[in-house]
């Protein structure tokens, strides 16, 4: 038989399948959404029913009945302010809706009435939006209302009151004017705090942006909650409240103390490259104070033994809120010390503005001195070293926004930090290094860094979230030393490597972690990190695209928050090496 013959024999016997699987998803798809609408409209002129969308098949009565409103509010919006729903069919599976849309009309003219002009600006009201319109749009008209209201709401006026008069309807046209009543002008009178959170009532006062004497405004009390609930220091024990008098109102905080202040301690174990057969015990000891005398300040100390014979210590003071401002005071100091090579020192003065919670932006100066340790052998060499004594004055702008819903283990959010400065670099000339191999370079000049750090957090699933992160640097100057390089790898940053191990003038690390959030501070999590890095120095330049994977778990207990982590990573054309991972171990403790 031909071929053609037995394509057509197995059509015939595939097609009452196709038929059966067919007719089997229509039906679910009808016992999913068993309820229809249909509706109908009844009008006297010219009427385009394709204007309207609706939905045709709901999974319940209710939300087909929402669904009739959002009809009306079309119709009200194409210029119909007397449609209304005129009748329905019996309310079973299938339901027809008849809608009466009576006259269409144009909105001639909306005037201001006896709305101030300070008002009428600020609530966005622009008069030839609301003259001569194409169609009267009731929905819009009540938009510039509510933004009237919200306006004298956010600006002393809580019962504010605005109504439409003098109100004339002609032949297919609508004019009015808007009549707003105030009332009584109101003033924050007192702010009280209920509860044991120990903190200031000057922190308070500045951090939600309200304090006795100023005008209500219903905007910041709405933010009340949620800027408490971004506080690491105290928890809401019931919602606030306001209590109004006659021209005052009194804001009740109900507030409980909450430990905030954290102990870390990290310990990792690695090969060391130096000592064949023996591990390389690392260490990483955090102590972070936060609110310990009730004023929102931060005490963030941080000891670090990255590799043999270095260390890395970092201070961090910050008090926000100065003499009753929205300005904070913020000090850092860095020491580092790598092995015999060099030590740098790094001091960080700046002034914050504070907006709210932890976002900021910063204007600082910040002092980087390098000097040589070890000068052994170097009065004779006939080309520079690495590193060298350099000292540079950075002027800069930082900033920070970030909303998160849970600070610890958040599930959606983000943050956003970043800096930039430019300083003036001086080169020091060593007496130990022959002076001639200075003359080659420039021993003063202008230098530029840019960091920028951002992450968001992305809920997958009902307790999965994805991190997504990048955490970049650019550093820009003549005759670069190793010791002004920025330094990243490890457990913060790229994981899979040894912590700080990578030197680069220019990086950026991507990282994609899947966590399984199983309690509020406990988490599992899949990742992968990868970073593309270039280390241009005055001895040389250096190309790569690092990667790094791995499994990491982080779990409470009554001691506090225990991680570890599992990663292999990869560099240059080195193959993944199983021998050579990285076992991170930490403990957060809060107090």
């Amino acid at each position: 038989m031909p071929p053609i013959f037995h394509k057509v024999q197995k059509f015939k016997v595939l097609l009452p399948v196709m038929l059966f699987l067919c007719c089997t998803c229509q039906v679910k798809a009808q016992e999913r959404n068993p309820y229809k609408l249909s509706a109908v409209f009844i009008s006297f002129g010219d009427f385009q029913e394709s204007k309207i969308r609706y939905k045709k098949n709901f999974q319940s009565r209710e939300l087909r009945q929402k669904e009739l409103k959002s009809i009306l509010i079309q119709l009200y919006a194409m210029g119909y302010p007397a449609a209304s729903l005129d009748s329905t069919g019996q309310d079973t599976l299938e339901l027809t809706a008849y809608y009466f849309l009576g006259k269409k009309y144009i909105l001639q003219e909306l005037k201001p009435g006896n709305v101030e002009q300070n008002i009428l600006q600020g609530s966005g009201y622009r008069p030839y939006k609301y003259s001569n319109a194409s169609t009267f749009d009731y929905s819009s008209i009540s938009r510039l209302l509510k933004r009237i209201l919200s306006y004298c709401e956010n600006n002393g006026y809580p019962f504010a009151e605005i109504k439409l008069d003098s109100i004339v309807v002609e032949e297919g046209s609508i004019s009015a004017a808007m009549n707003l009543n105030k009332n009584q002008m109101v003033f924050i009178d007192s702010i009280i705090v209920k509860g044991d959170a120990r903190v200031s009532m000057n922190f308070l006062q500045q951090y939600i942006g309200i304090a006795p004497g100023d005008r209500y405004n219903e905007a910041r009390i709405q933010k009340i909650k949620q800027r408490l609930d971004e506080l690491p220091f105290v928890s809401s024990l019931s919602p606030h409240e306001v209590a109004f008098s006659e021209e005052s109102a009194a804001i009740y905080l109900y507030l409980g103390r909450k430990k905030a202040s954290q102990f870390d301690g990290i310990i990792g174990i690695a090969p060391n490259d130096r000592t064949s057969g023996k591990l390389l015990l690392t260490g990483d000891v955090k102590l972070k104070l936060l609110n310990i005398f009730g004023k929102g300040e931060l005490i963030d100390f941080n000891w670090r033994k990255l590799e043999e014979s270095s260390q890395d210590l970092r201070l961090h003071f910050n008090y926000p809120y100065i003499f009753k401002t929205p300005f904070g005071f913020d000090y850092q100091f860095h020491l580092y010390k790598k092995d015999t090579s060099y030590i740098r020192l790094d001091n960080h003065i700046g002034v914050q503005y504070i907006f709210y919670g932890y976002n900021y932006v910063k204007a600082y100066f910040e002092n980087q001195n390098s000097s040589l340790i070890s000068t052994a052998e170097l009065e004779f060499a006939t080309v520079l070293p690495p590193y060298a004594d350099v000292n540079t004055n950075f002027y800069g702008l930082e900033a920070n926004f970030e909303k998160l819903d849970y600070r610890i283990n958040p599930r959606k959010g983000f943050t956003v930090w970043s800096s930039g400065a430019a300083g003036n670099k001086k080169i020091k000339k060593n007496n130990k290094v022959n002076p001639a191999l200075y003359d080659s370079i420039d021993l003063s000049g202008t230098q530029y860094k840019i960091r920028l750090v951002a992450a968001t957090y992305i809920p997958v699933f009902r307790n999965f979230t994805l991190k997504v992160s990048s955490d970049g640097g650019f550093l820009s100057s003549t005759n670069l030393f190793e010791n002004e390089l920025f330094r990243f790898g490890g457990l913060k940053t790229l994981r899979g490597f040894d912590e700080e191990a990578i030197s680069a003038s220019l990086y950026n690390i991507l990282t994609f972690e899947f966590r399984y959030i199983f309690e509020t501070n406990s988490f599992f999590s899949l990742f992968w990190n990868g970073a593309y890095y270039e280390k241009k120095s005055l001895t040389e330049f250096v190309a790569d695209r690092p990667y790094g994977f791995g499994v990491g778990l982080s779990f409470a207990t009554r001691a506090g928050i225990f991680s570890v982590s599992y990663a292999l990573g990869k560099q240059f054309d080195n193959p993944i090496d199983l021998k050579r991972a990285k076992i991170h171990f930490g403990i957060t403790a809060t107090f």
